[in-house]
C-alpha cells in the first residue's frame, strides 16, 4: 500500500503517496444551486440521466473555452481536484462573490473535508448572511458531521423558502435517520412535487423513499425501477439506502445493497469504499481490501478509504486465537466458538483475560437472552486508540471505547488509553451484550434498547458494580433535559447538547434496569422478542408490561425521583460542600476534610469515580493515624465500583499487610480488568491460587506474566507446571518446567519438581 501516514479529515496530517494523485473519478453530485450558469446546468442534465461520456465532453469544452466560475465548477465536475481548488482560489482573491466561497465548498465536499467546506461556507455567509446557497452548505456540512444544529437550520430554511426542494432533501434525510418516517415522507413528497415543477432530478428523492421502505420493511423496488428508468447508471439507488441499514445495525444487508451499487456503476468509489468498510465489519478481510483498493483508485481523497486500507495492514499483524465455549451443564456440548484477536504487544499479557470474560459472557447471556450463537464471535482489541477509531468509523480521534457490528467487536485494549482511565472489563461485556441483543433480533432493535441492555448488564452481571452517574448526567436529569422514550433514539444520533450522548446512554440503562426491577429480567426478554419482529418501542412495551410510552415515562420520572431525589434535590448544595472540601484540602485540615467528605459519601454513595469523596475521607483517616478505617474505607469504595489502579494497588498491599488475603484477592481481581499489566499482582493471585488448588485460575495468571516477559520467567513457568499437574497433564507440566530452566538453569524449584516427575516415570 502506497500509504504512508494516516489522514485526519482529509487533512495531509499524513500523505497518500509520494506523487499526490490530482483527480477522482467522475463525482455523481446533484446540484440544486440556482447560482451555476445555463452552460454547466446543461452538462449536468447530460450526467444526471446517464450520459457520462457526453457530460465529461461538455465539462471539458466548458474548462478549455470558458473561464470564472463556469470554468472552475467544469473543472470540479470531472474531477480535477487540484486546477479546480486552484481556479476557485484565484476567484476569491478578486470577488467577494459569496458564490465562489459556497462552489469552492461544495468542492470540498466533493472531496470529504467537512470542517474546510464549513469554513468557507460561514465566508460566504459573512459577505451574504442570507445567501441561501451556503446556508443550505453549511447544512449539509454540518449534517455530515451528525450536528444536531443541521435539523434546526434546515427546519429554518423550509420556512423561509418553502420552495426549496434541496432543503427538503436534506431534512427528509435527517428524519430517516430518526425514523420520523411520517415527517420524512412528507418532506419527500413535497420536495418531489417541487422537483418536477423546476425541472430537477428526483433521484435523490427516489433514493431516500428507498430508504424509508426499508426502515419500514417493504420491498424498494418501486423506487429502484423509477431511478433507474431515469439513469441506468444511478448506483446510489441501491448506496443510499444501505446507510439506513447501518443505522439500524444490519450490516450484511447493507453489504448486498452495496454490492447492487457497484455492479450497475463500477465507478462509484463511494460504493467500493462502504461496501469494504461493511465486508470488514463483518469480518469478510479479502474481500474488503478488494473494494477499499477500487475506492482508492477511483479516489484517493477520500480519507475513510486510506485509512481502512492502512488499518487492513495492521490487522494482518495482529495474532488471531480462538476458543470454544462449552456449556457449563454440559461440557461436551458447544455454545459457541470465539475468534479473539489481539496487537503483537498485547496479546501474550492480555489474552488470558480476554480469554476469560468472552468464555463468561458466552455462557451467561446465552442463558439470560435464550439465544446461541450461530457464527464465530470476533473480538478484537487494539493498544492504539487511532487504529480502534479507524476500525469503528474509518476516522481516528473519536471518543468511543467500543463498538459491535453483530457478530464481531472491537475496542481499545488498556494500553490505548491512560491508565485508569477506563475500566476495559466492563466495556468487553458491554460489547458481547450487544452481540447477543442484536443477533437475537436480527438487529430488529432501537439504538436505545440495544445501549441501555448493555449498560443494565455492565451494571448487573458485569465485572464491576458500577452505578455512578455524573454529575453532568444528574444535572440533566434536574433540569428535564432527558427525552421521552419515544423519541430517546434521537440523543444518539442527533445530539441537540454537549453531552447529550452520554446522556442518552445512561436513560436507557436506567430504563431498562427499572423494566427489570419492577417487571422482572424477563419483560426485557419478551421485550427483545417484539422488536424481532419489526414492532416499535410503544408496541413492545405494551406487550412486555402492559403500558404505552407516556404512562411509562410518568412511572420512570417517578422512580427517578424515588431513586436519586435526594442527589437531584441537592445538587447546588453538593456542589458547594465540595468546593469546601477543596479549601480544607488545600489547608491540610484532616479534620473538615473528614467531616466534609462523610458528608458528601452520605449524600451521593454511588459516586466512586473522579472527583469522590471517599479517597478524601480515606487519606485524611491516614494524616490523623487511623489506617485501619482508611483500609475499610477504600474497600468499601471498590466493593461500590471504584477502579482508580493507583489506589487499588495500595489498598492490595495494606491489605496484605493486614493478612486479609481473601479481601486482598478481590481486589487484585478488579485492578486486573482496568490495568492488567503490574506482575507483582499476577505473581500474587497465580500464588494463591495454586494453595487454593485452583489450577485453571493461576495458569490465567502465569500466562499473563509469561506474556509480559517479566524477568523472573522461570518463576511463572513454574507456577504453569504445578497448574499442570494439578489438572493431571504431566507432559504439559515437564514441558513447563524445561522452558524455566531453559530461562534458568540453575532454578532449584524446577530441578527438584523435573526429578520428582522423572522419579514419578
Amino acid at each position: 500500500m502506497p500509504i504512508i501516514k494516516r489522514l485526519i479529515n482529509g487533512q495531509s496530517v499524513l500523505c497518500i503517496s509520494l506523487m499526490l494523485v490530482s483527480s477522482l473519478s467522475h463525482a455523481f453530485t446533484i446540484h440544486y444551486s440556482q447560482t451555476r450558469s445555463d452552460n454547466i446546468l446543461a452538462c449536468d442534465q447530460l450526467l444526471y440521466v446517464g450520459e457520462d461520456e457526453q457530460a465529461d465532453d461538455c465539462y471539458q469544452l466548458l474548462l478549455d473555452n470558458s473561464g470564472g466560475l463556469e470554468q472552475a465548477d467544469a473543472a470540479a465536475a470531472l474531477g480535477d481536484i487540484r486546477q479546480a481548488n486552484r481556479l476557485f482560489r484565484e476567484l476569491s482573491a478578486q470577488t467577494s462573490d459569496p458564490a465562489v466561497k459556497t462552489h469552492w465548498g461544495n468542492l470540498y465536499l466533493q472531496t470529504h473535508q467537512i470542517s474546510d467546506a464549513e469554513a468557507l461556507f460561514r465566508e460566504a455567509l459573512l459577505y451574504d448572511e442570507n445567501f441561501l446557497s451556503a446556508q443550505l452548505g453549511l447544512a449539509e456540512a454540518l449534517s455530515a458531521g451528525f450536528e444536531g444544529r443541521a435539523r434546526e437550520l434546515l427546519n429554518s430554511i423550509v420556512v423561509q423558502h418553502p420552495d426549496n426542494a434541496h432543503a427538503r432533501i436534506l431534512l427528509a434525510q435527517i428524519e430517516l435517520e430518526l425514523q420520523n418516517l411520517d415527517v420524512a415522507r412528507g418532506l419527500l413528497n413535497s420536495a418531489m412535487q417541487l422537483t418536477t415543477a423546476q425541472g430537477l432530478p428526483p433521484l435523490e428523492i427516489y433514493a431516500l423513499q428507498a430508504g424509508a421502505n426499508l426502515l419500514e420493511d417493504k420491498a424498494m423496488d418501486e423506487w429502484v425501477e423509477k431511478a433507474l428508468d431515469y439513469n441506468p447508471r444511478y448506483g446510489d439507488i441501491y448506496a443510499k439506502p444501505a446507510r439506513f441499514y447501518i443505522i439500524t445495525y444490519r450490516y450484511r444487508e447493507a453489504v448486498d445493497l452495496y454490492f447492487r451499487a457497484v455492479a450497475i456503476d463500477p465507478d462509484l468509489a463511494t460504493a467500493h469504499r462502504d461496501l469494504g468498510i461493511n465486508q470488514l465489519r463483518i469480518n469478510n478481510l479479502f474481500a474488503a481490501r478488494y473494494h477499499l483498493q477500487q475506492a482508492f483508485n477511483l479516489d484517493s481523497f477520500d480519507a475513510q478509504t486510506v485509512n481502512t486500507l492502512r488499518l487492513l495492514d495492521d490487522l494482518d499483524q495482529m495474532r488471531v486465537s480462538s476458543v470454544d465455549v462449552p456449556d457449563p451443564e454440559n461440557p461436551d456440548e458447544i455454545l459457541g466458538r470465539v475468534l479473539i484477536r489481539l496487537d503483537l504487544e498485547d496479546v501474550d499479557a492480555l489474552e488470558p483475560y480476554v480469554i476469560d470474560l468472552s468464555v463468561r459472557a458466552v455462557q451467561l447471556f446465552t442463558q439470560r437472552y435464550d439465544f446461541r450463537l450461530e457464527r464465530p464471535m470476533v473480538v478484537e482489541l487494539y493498544h492504539d486508540h487511532d487504529d480502534f477509531g479507524v476500525r469503528t468509523v474509518s476516522t481516528p480521534g473519536i471518543g468511543l471505547l467500543g463498538v459491535t457490528f453483530g457478530y464481531l467487536t472491537a475496542m481499545d485494549s488498556p494500553k490505548a488509553r491512560a491508565a485508569g482511565s477506563f475500566h476495559w472489563g466492563s466495556t468487553l461485556w458491554h460489547e458481547i451484550a450487544h452481540v447477543f441483543t442484536l443477533e437475537a433480533t436480527n438487529h430488529r432493535l432501537p439504538r436505545w434498547f440495544s445501549e441501555g441492555l448493555s449498560v443494565y448488564e455492565e451494571w448487573n452481571t458485569g465485572p464491576i458494580a458500577d452505578r455512578e452517574l455524573s454529575m453532568d448526567v444528574l444535572a440533566a436529569i434536574s433540569q428535564n433535559q432527558l427525552l421521552p422514550l419515544e423519541n430517546l433514539d434521537q440523543g444518539f444520533v442527533r445530539p441537540s447538547y454537549q453531552g447529550q450522548v452520554q446522556v442518552s446512554y445512561m436513560q436507557a440503562g436506567l430504563i431498562c434496569d427499572f423494566i427489570a426491577s419492577r417487571w422482572g429480567h424477563d419483560a426485557l426478554v419478551k421485550m427483545l422478542k417484539v422488536f424481532s419482529t419489526g414492532a416499535n418501542t410503544s408496541t413492545a412495551l405494551k406487550v412486555a408490561i402492559g403500558d404505552d410510552h407516556k404512562t411509562f415515562d410518568a412511572q420512570f420520572a417517578a422512580h427517578l425521583q424515588e431513586r436519586w431525589g435526594g442527589i437531584l434535590n441537592s445538587l447546588d448544595e453538593y456542589s458547594a460542600v465540595s468546593r469546601q472540601l477543596s479549601r480544607a484540602l488545600e489547608f491540610e485540615d484532616w479534620g473538615s476534610a473528614q467531616a466534609l467528605s462523610r458528608d458528601l459519601v452520605r449524600r451521593y454513595p454511588e459516586r466512586v469515580g473522579q472527583g469522590n469523596a471517599y479517597v478524601v475521607l480515606a487519606q485524611a483517616l491516614a494524616e490523623e493515624g487511623r489506617d485501619d478505617e482508611a483500609v475499610d474505607v477504600l474497600l468499601g469504595w471498590q466493593q461500590r465500583g471504584g477502579y482508580d489502579p493507583d489506589v487499588l494497588y495500595e489498598l492490595i498491599v495494606d491489605l496484605r499487610a493486614r493478612d486479609r488475603q481473601k479481601e486482598a484477592v478481590a481486589v487484585m481481581e478488579a485492578l486486573n480488568w482496568v490495568m492488567p499489566y503490574g506482575t507483582d499482582v499476577h505473581q500474587w493471585l497465580g500464588e494463591h491460587y495454586l494453595a487454593e488448588q485452583d489450577p485453571v485460575r493461576a495458569l490465567r495468571e502465569f500466562d499473563a506474566l509469561v506474556g509480559m516477559q517479566v524477568d523472573d520467567l522461570a518463576s511463572a513457568y513454574l507456577g504453569k507446571a504445578k497448574a499442570a499437574l494439578m489438572l493431571g497433564e504431566a507432559a504439559r507440566a515437564r514441558r513447563q518446567l524445561l522452558y524455566a530452566l531453559e530461562s534458568a538453569p540453575f532454578y532449584r524449584p524446577a530441578q527438584h519438581l523435573l526429578l520428582s516427575l522423572s522419579a514419578g516415570d
